[in-house]
C-alpha cells in the first residue's frame, strides 16, 4: 500500500494493463504525465485494497478477532466502492478530447498497432509519397500509405483493416482544390474574419461546416488552422491567422475550432511552430527573440490548440535560434514535447527538412511533401548504419499512430467516401477524381459563410446614424471597381475578395456574389441604384458606397498598408457634394490605414469576406443584420514607425541590406500590437478591440470579487438603442511584472442584447491570468504570490477602458490598506516545497488539514478514518 501511494505521487513506470483507457502502456512505454493522475491513484487504491485482503488472511491464520475481521471486511468493501468511482471517472476522463486520459488511451492502442506493422511501413509512414502513379499524391497536398507492404500496395478501402491512408490538405478557410477543380468547395472568409468575430460560436460554427467539406473530399488531415500571433502588420499571411495580434484572443478561438473539425475524424495540424511571422525569406532567415516573448506571446495559441487535442503541428521553413525550425531540438523537444506536453506528430511544411539526420534526432516525425529526393527516404540507412534506432523510428510512429486513434480514425469516426470502398491504390485515380472533384458546396455552408462576415464585419465609424441605410426614395452610388470586379490579372496568387496561397480556396466567377450583386438583388426601392468605377456615379447622389480593397498573399509581404483607391475616391466625392453620404466598405487582409476615414461618414470593414461578400453586405448595409465584428489587429496612424529595420524585415550581414541569410531580432519582447501602443504611448487610429453596431451600450454595475486565489469580475451591459445588437466587453489585466507592458486581454465575451434590455457578464480569473515567464528563473511566476497589485480593466476595446479596480486578493487589496470588500478574503498562499500544507476544497468552503500517522491509541478509529 505504502509503495503504491508512492507510485501515485511520483513518475515510476506502471504496469501493462488489459484495459486501454488507463493509458498505462507496456515495456518501455513513456510514463504518463504528472497530470494523469487518475491511474495512479487507481493503482494506489488497488495496493491498498490488497493490502486489506492480505490482513483479512492474516486475521484467519493467526486468530485475530472477529472484529478486527470486521473492520478489515469493511475497509475491502469500500474501497472496492471507491475503485469503482476511479474507472467510472477515468472512462469519463478518455472521452475529453486534449485530455491526458484521452491521450493515454490513443497512445497505449497506437503501441499495440505498432507491434504487428511491417518495418516498411513504418517507414512509409514518416513522409509523404511524391512519385510516380500509383506512389503519387492521388490530388492532395499529400499523402501517407500507411500499409505500403499489403499485397498489391492496397489501400485501407480495401477492407483488410488497419490505418487508413492519411490525405492532407489546405486549408484552414475551406477546401483548396489547387485550381484543379474551382468552384467545388465553399470560399469561406479569411480566419482572420474568425479573429474579428470574438464568438466561440462562430469559429464552431465555422470549423463545422470546413470539416463536412474536407469529408466529402476525402481528405483526412486538415492543414490548419494558422495561429501565429501577428506581430508585423505587413506579413503576407496576416489574413490568415485564427489569433489577430493577441494570443489570449487565439487561445480561445482556436479551441472549439480544434474539437469540430477532430470529432469528423479528420486530424488538425497547427501551424507554423514556431515565430513564422513574415513571408520575406521565409525559407532562410533567421530569428532572435527572448523566452518570456516566446513563452507569453508566439507559443500560447498553440499550447490551447494542444489542450484542445489537436493531433498534430507543422513546422516552419524559417531559422530560430540560428537553426532551421524542423531541426531545432529546442522547439521540437524542449519547447513543444517537454514543456507543452504534446502528444501528436510533428510534420514538416512542404520542403522544410534540410537534413535527414537532424531533423530526426530533433523531433521531427513526419516530412512533407516527399518524393525520391526527400530527406526521410535515408531513414532506413541511418537505421542501418547505426546513426539512428529503430526504437527512434517507432517512437514517430507512435506519434502518427497515437493522433489518428485519438481522432477516431480507426473507429469510423471519418467517413470513408462510397467511391473508394473495395478500391486499391492502383485503381483509385478513376474513383479518386470523383471524389475530389465532386462540389461539396451546399446552400447550408454558404450560409454559413455570410454569418461568418456578419459576425466579424467591423463598424470603425458611424457618425450620425448613416448606416444602416434608409433606402426608400434614395440616390445611391455604388463606387469603385471591386464592387463588381471579382478577379485582378496583377494578382499572382488569390481574388480580390480572398488572399492567395495555400489558403485559397479558388472558385468560379459565377459563384462569387459582389457587392454590387447583392445590393441589388436586395435594394428595390431606392430612386435609383448606379455603379461607376470612378466618382461619377455618386453625382447628385443621396448615397455613396465605395467598394475598396488590399491584397495580399503567401511568399511575399505588403509593401505598405495603404488602402488602394480608398483617399482618391473620398476625396473626390467630397469635393462633388459636402451633402452626400460616404459609406467606405474595406475589404482587407489585415491592418491598413485610415487617413481617409476623416472625410467619411462611416467606415465598414471585412476581412477577405470569400464569395458571400455581396448578400451579407446588402444585409449589413440595410440594417437586415448589424455588424457583429471588433478589430483583432490594431489599425495604425499613417505616421507610426513600430520597427528599426534590424526588427522588421531584419537586417543582413554588412555590406548587403537584402539578402536570403536576413536575421530579424524580436527585441521589442513581449510589446507585440496593442501592447506597443500602450507602452510607448502611441494611440492607433482604430485601437485593437474596437468596433460600433447600430445601438449604443453602456457598461454598468462593475464589480470585483475574491475567493480563494481566484476571482471574479462583473458588469451589466445596457443596449439604450432601438436595435438589437452584440456587445463585446473585454477584461484586461496588469501587474508590474507585466513590464513593459502595461495590461494584456484576459477576457471577452460577445453578448447579444435585444433593445432597450441589459444582461449580466461576469468573468472568472485565475492564476493564469497574473502570471509572467520569469527568463532568469526560467518558469511561470504569479505576481499574486508575488504580492504584486493586480488591476483589472473592463472596456469596449483596449484603448477605451471603461472601469479600473486594484483585485483585493492582490498585492492591492486589504493587506496594503485598500479597503476590503465585505464578500472577499484575502488569504496569504504560501508554497511549500514538500507539500506540508494542503489545500481540500469543500463545496464553497476551503480547509487546511495536515496528515499524520495513527498512534497506536488511534488504531481502533483506523479503519473508520479509511472509509470516510
Amino acid at each position: 500500500a505504502a509503495l503504491s501511494l508512492k507510485m501515485s505521487r511520483t513518475t515510476l513506470p506502471l504496469p501493462s494493463m488489459a484495459d486501454p483507457s488507463y493509458a498505462a502502456v507496456a515495456d518501455d512505454a513513456a510514463m504518463p504525465p504528472p497530470s494523469q493522475r487518475s491511474t495512479m491513484f487507481r493503482w494506489a487504491v488497488v495496493g491498498t485494497l490488497a493490502g486489506a485482503l492480505a490482513l483479512l488472511g492474516l486475521a484467519g491464520q493467526y486468530g485475530v478477532s472477529n472484529s478486527s475481521r470486521l473492520r478489515a471486511r469493511e475497509t475491502a468493501a469500500g474501497l472496492k466502492v471507491a475503485v469503482e468511482q476511479v474507472e467510472d471517472k477515468a472512462a469519463e476522463e478518455a472521452k475529453v478530447p486534449g485530455s491526458a486520459a484521452w491521450w493515454g488511451k490513443a497512445e497505449w492502442r497506437a503501441r499495440e498497432y505498432l507491434k504487428g506493422m511491417e518495418v516498411k511501413d513504418k517507414f512509409a509512414m514518416l513522409h509523404g509519397q511524391n512519385d510516380k502513379w500509383p506512389y503519387h499524391r492521388h490530388g492532395y497536398a499529400g499523402y501517407i500509405n500507411t500499409q505500403l507492404s499489403l499485397p498489391g500496395y492496397q489501400a485501407a478501402y480495401t477492407g483488410k483493416g488497419g490505418a487508413m491512408p492519411l490525405a492532407l490538405n489546405d486549408g484552414p478557410q475551406g477546401y483548396n482544390t489547387y485550381e484543379a477543380y474551382p468552384g467545388s468547395a465553399t470560399q469561406f472568409p479569411a480566419l482572420l474574419a474568425v479573429a474579428a468575430s470574438f464568438s466561440e460560436q462562430t469559429s464552431l460554427m465555422y470549423a463545422e461546416a470546413v470539416a463536412s467539406e474536407f469529408a466529402a473530399k476525402g481528405a483526412n488531415v486538415l492543414l490548419g488552422p494558422d495561429v501565429e500571433v501577428q506581430r508585423a502588420p505587413l506579413t503576407g499571411r496576416s489574413f490568415e491567422t485564427i489569433s489577430g495580434e493577441d494570443p489570449y484572443l487565439g487561445s480561445v478561438l482556436v479551441k472549439p475550432f480544434v474539437q469540430t473539425i477532430q470529432k469528423h475524424g479528420i486530424i488538425v495540424t497547427v501551424k507554423h511552430w514556431l515565430d513564422n511571422n513574415q513571408e520575406i525569406y521565409r525559407q532562410t532567415m533567421n530569428v532572435e527573440l527572448g523566452d518570456r516573448a516566446q513563452h507569453e506571446i508566439y507559443m500560447p495559441v498553440f499550447a490551447a490548440a494542444f489542450e484542445a487535442g489537436a493531433g498534430s503541428v507543422m513546422c516552419s521553413y524559417n531559422k530560430v535560434y540560428g537553426s532551421h525550425a524542423c531541426e531545432n531540438e529546442k522547439l521540437l523537444t524542449t519547447l513543444l514535447r517537454e514543456e507543452l506536453g504534446f502528444k501528436g506528430y510533428v510534420v514538416s511544411d512542404w520542403g522544410a527538412t534540410h537534413d535527414a539526420m537532424r531533423s530526426a534526432k530533433a523531433g521531427l516525425d513526419v516530412e512533407m511533401q516527399g518524393g525520391p529526393d526527400d530527406q526521410f527516404h535515408k531513414l532506413a540507412a541511418l537505421v542501418t548504419s547505426g546513426d539512428l534506432t529503430q526504437k527512434e523510428i517507432d517512437e514517430k510512429v507512435v506519434h502518427v499512430l497515437t493522433a489518428m486513434y485519438a481522432v477516431g480514425q480507426f473507429d469510423g469516426k471519418f467517413p470513408q467516401p462510397q467511391a473508394y470502398i473495395g478500391k486499391n491504390l492502383w485503381d483509385l485515380d478513376k474513383a479518386n477524381d470523383v471524389v475530389i472533384s465532386a462540389d461539396v458546396s451546399t446552400d447550408d455552408h454558404r450560409g454559413v459563410a455570410m454569418q461568418t462576415i456578419i459576425d466579424s464585419a467591423v463598424l470603425l465609424k458611424n457618425e450620425g446614424s448613416t448606416l444602416p441605410l434608409s433606402t426608400d426614395g434614395k440616390k445611391i452610388a455604388m463606387v469603385g471597381k471591386y464592387c463588381q470586379q471579382k478577379m485582378d490579372k496583377s494578382y499572382t496568387q488569390g481574388s480580390v475578395y480572398s488572399g492567395g496561397g495555400s489558403g485559397y480556396v479558388a472558385t468560379k466567377e459565377a459563384k462569387v456574389i459582389s457587392p454590387l450583386q447583392g445590393v441589388q438583388a436586395r435594394i428595390k426601392d431606392a430612386a435609383s441604384l448606379e455603379w461607376s468605377a470612378d466618382a461619377s456615379a455618386a453625382a447628385g447622389a443621396d448615397v455613396a458606397v465605395i467598394c475598396v480593397a488590399a491584397h495580399s498573399e503567401e511568399g511575399w509581404d505588403r509593401k505598405n498598408l495603404t488602402l488602394p483607391e480608398a483617399a482618391d475616391l473620398v476625396s473626390a466625392i467630397r469635393k462633388q457634394s459636402k451633402n452626400t453620404k460616404i459609406v467606405v466598405l474595406a475589404m482587407v487582409p489585415g491592418a491598413v490605414t485610415t487617413e481617409w476615414a476623416k472625410d467619411a461618414d462611416a467606415v465598414m470593414v471585412l476581412f477577405m469576406p470569400g464569395e458571400q461578400v455581396g448578400p451579407a453586405v446588402a444585409k449589413l448595409l440595410t440594417g437586415d443584420a448589424a455588424p457583429g465584428g471588433r478589430l483583432p489587429v490594431s489599425f495604425p496612424e499613417a505616421e507610426e514607425k513600430r520597427f528599426a529595420q534590424e526588427q522588421y524585415p531584419g537586417v543582413c550581414p554588412p555590406p548587403d541590406t537584402w539578402c536570403p541569410a536576413l536575421q530579424a531580432n524580436f527585441s521589442e519582447g513581449v510589446l507585440v500590437g496593442y501592447r506597443w501602443n500602450d507602452a510607448k504611448d502611441v494611440p492607433s487610429a482604430f485601437a485593437f478591440g474596437h468596433g460600433l453596431t447600430y445601438t449604443e451600450f453602456e457598461f454598468a454595475d462593475f464589480e470585483a470579487k475574491c475567493k480563494d486565489g481566484k476571482a471574479t469580475v462583473s458588469l451589466t451591459v445596457r443596449n439604450l438603442g432601438s436595435h438589437d445588437a452584440a456587445a463585446v466587453p473585454q477584461v484586461y489585466v496588469g501587474f508590474p511584472s507585466l513590464k513593459p507592458a502595461l495590461r494584456q486581454l484576459r477576457g471577452f465575451r460577445k453578448v447579444q442584447v435585444p433593445a432597450g434590455k441589459s444582461a449580466d457578464v461576469s468573468f472568472d480569473l485565475s492564476d493564469k491570468d497574473w502570471r509572467f515567464f520569469d527568463e532568469k528563473k526560467n518558469k511561470w511566476v504569479s505576481a499574486m504570490e508575488k504580492g504584486e497589485t493586480i488591476t483589472v480593466s473592463i472596456g469596449a476595446s483596449s484603448a477605451d477602458l471603461k472601469w479600473h479596480s486594484d483585485l483585493p486578493c492582490g498585492g492591492g487589496g486589504a493587506a496594503d490598506g485598500t479597503k476590503e470588500n465585505e464578500e472577499t478574503k484575502h488569504e496569504t498562499h504560501a508554497a511549500k516545497k514538500d507539500g506540508h500544507v494542503a489545500k481540500k476544497e469543500v463545496g464553497a468552503k476551503a480547509a487546511e488539514t495536515k496528515q499524520k500517522m495513527p498512534t497506536k491509541q488511534e488504531d481502533a478509529n483506523a479503519t473508520k478514518e479509511v472509509q470516510t
